[in-house]
């Protein structure tokens, strides 16, 4: 028998028809229990102190029982814009500024809070600075940033992440932890951090079980979303530079170049407001302050050099301050591997960058080789360094000796009259032995440790001995128990292949080596193999090995038409750009495509492969 209609319309009105703060913020479905079923998951507190909007068209509606206010009646303020404000004042207390302009204090915030994954279009009034103004103005921290996952994230960045960028205090960080909501600024800080640890999570230690991640990108959305509340443009800190630098982090691991290009250029420019690249601003500032202001600069200074070699942008600092002290202490080896980063990258400076970036004069050829040498005696013995800066140091100067190279490529400077190995077709043998020693020697986790940027520059050198093994296929050993170039070229494929984030470079070279090398590595792997599975498919593979007949293919006439370079170079008479590489240079009778990664070499991808048989 039915319900009669008064026990329907009862069981009805005891059904909560909002969706919790949470699953709004989500947009997912909520159960409407308290706790709902989603928040009791996820740990995560359940509330509906969120007022839902009210439906209908939007105008100058004004409730018949609602009081007028002075001067002039207000909008009706739409939900997603908290920093718009009702005047408060009256003619005998007007604000600062102008007569009749809304002061920074939102009426309609107060009695109708917001919710808190709403951006606000315009920023709040400068006066505000105070924990109290930035919450009348607006600002509520959000419920996927729990407790549990900002000490995750932040235990994580001081263990594997701070010997490379040793810029924040810890014990600094940490304290200001139980205030943390109450500060936009650290807020936006601790958001970017996250947002930069999630999207390497094989270096947290003890994931917590059952805890919920939020995606990277919700995460640099909450982070610019507290920004907005933080006069940071007129009033930077060094909060403020910490906070786009891992932005700029966040976004190129999301290979958002024009994203992360401007965020690099907005910490430097936050950075040169504060004029902290004037050795004379650090006169009068706290010792313990200027220590990670002057570790910031030099950063950003690294920084700068490496993404301006990758992405062919000019720079902006120069040197210009001392650089930071070693002090004995606990951080003694940490900032010596610092200082040995900044040392490889002082040696690139505008000169070298307006050649590289074809705007400026010629090189000479000794210039180059002077700059090789320099490369190569700038590698002091890192066996006291930690692991993860181990595997930065080395793996960065290799990186840098090849990009040398291939500027010597493009200006013609090769040729076997130069005695120095630096100026021979070979030399990127010599870079890829080098880096198959320390990848052999170190630990998976200090490679994962570094993130994409690392395996960004063991891509462009693999993708040189593979220009160099195309144009000379004679180097490739024929003997299985001798080891060779092609041994070179495979195990950079595996630790592409075996390092979290290395996927989207490991297809790419993979296809390169399948067709200098003829093995057939990418058709035995897939989208979802496991790291140990890519060991064991590259353990199966590596036991062929091409004999003379089948390198026949491989002769100056028919190697660029038949292998993935010759594609790229399809691409350029068609009218495209060369997804990832620089054009055609003219090396004697031969042609070699140099490897050069460009932003946009996704959109091409993935090439149709080719057919040796």
């Amino acid at each position: 028998m039915p319900p009669e209609p008064a026990a329907r319309g009862s069981k009805k009105a005891q059904k909560i028809r909002q969706a919790c703060d949470c699953c709004h913020a989500r947009k997912i479905r909520c159960s409407g229990d308290t706790p709902c079923k989603n928040c009791v998951v996820t740990e995560l507190q359940c509330t509906y102190l969120a007022v839902p909007k009210k439906k209908g068209p939007k105008g100058r509606r004004i409730h018949k029982d609602a009081k007028p206010l002075p001067l002039q009646t207000p909008k009706i303020f739409e939900q997603n814009d908290p920093s718009r404000t009702v005047p408060l004042q009256d003619s005998a207390h007007p604000p600062p500024g102008t007569g009749t302009e809304p002061t920074g204090f939102s009426l309609f915030n107060i009695l109708n809070p917001t919710p808190f994954v709403q951006s606000p279009n315009n920023e709040p009034s400068a006066a505000s600075s105070s924990p109290v103004d930035d919450i009348l103005s607006g600002f509520r921290a959000s419920p996927l940033l729990t407790a549990d996952l900002v000490k995750t994230c932040l235990d994580a960045f001081f263990t594997h992440k701070y010997p490379i960028m040793p810029i924040m205090d810890p014990d600094a960080t940490y304290a200001m932890l139980p205030r943390l909501h109450e500060s936009p600024e650290q807020y936006g800080l601790v958001a970017a951090l996250c947002a930069l640890i999630v999207f390497q999570p094989e270096i947290i230690d003890a994931p917590g079980s059952g805890m919920y991640w939020p995606s990277a990108q919700d995460l640099i959305n909450e982070a610019v979303r507290a920004r907005a509340f933080c006069d940071f443009v007129e009033q930077p800190s060094l909060v403020t530079i910490h906070t786009s630098f891992l932005l700029f982090a966040a976004m190129f691991c999301l290979q958002k170049d024009n994203s992360a290009w401007f965020y690099i250029r907005e910490s430097m420019t936050c950075l040169q407001i504060l004029r902290l690249h004037e050795e004379t601003t650090y006169l009068g500032l706290d010792a313990e302050y200027s220590k990670y202001c002057r570790r910031t600069f030099w950063l950003l200074f690294i920084t700068e050099r490496a993404y301006a070699l990758q992405r062919h942008r000019p720079l902006t600092l120069q040197l210009t301050i001392d650089l930071p002290t070693v002090n004995p202490g606990p951080e003694a080896t940490i900032l010596a591997g610092f200082l040995d980063l900044v040392s490889l990258f002082q040696h690139f400076d505008e000169s070298f960058m307006s050649v590289w970036n074809m705007a400026g004069s010629d090189s000479s050829p000794q210039a180059l080789v002077q700059l090789q040498e320099a490369l190569k005696t700038t590698s002091p013995a890192t066996s006291d360094r930690t692991e993860i800066q181990q595997a930065d140091l080395q793996v960065s100067r290799q990186w840098l000796r090849v990009l040398v190279w291939q500027l010597c490529v493009s200006k013609g400077f090769l040729s076997s009259q130069f005695s120095t190995e630096s100026m021979s077709f070979q030399y990127p043998i010599s870079i890829a032995r080098d880096v198959v020693l320390v990848a052999r020697g170190l630990p998976l986790k200090a490679f994962e440790a570094n993130g994409v940027g690392i395996l960004e520059k063991v891509f462009d050198i693999g993708c040189s001995l593979s220009d160099v093994l195309l144009l000379n296929p004679h180097a490739i050993n024929s003997s299985p128990m001798e080891i060779g170039p092609q041994d070179y070229l495979l195990e950079m494929v595996r630790l592409l292949g075996t390092t979290p984030g290395g996927y989207k470079y490991l297809k790419m070279l993979t296809l390169k080596a399948d067709g200098i090398l003829k093995l057939k590595l990418w058709g035995s792997l897939s989208d979802t193999d496991t790291p140990d599975r890519i060991e064991e498919v590259f353990d199966d593979e590596q036991e062929v090995t091409p004999g003379p007949d089948d390198m026949q293919f491989l002769n100056a006439d028919v190697a660029v038409a038949n292998s993935d370079i010759a594609m790229e170079d399809q691409y350029v008479a068609e009218g495209f750009e060369t997804p990832g590489y620089h054009p055609t240079m003219v090396i004697g009778d031969q042609s070699l495509v140099l490897s050069m990664p460009r932003p946009g070499w996704e959109a091409f991808w993935p090439p149709k492969t080719p057919d040796f048989e």
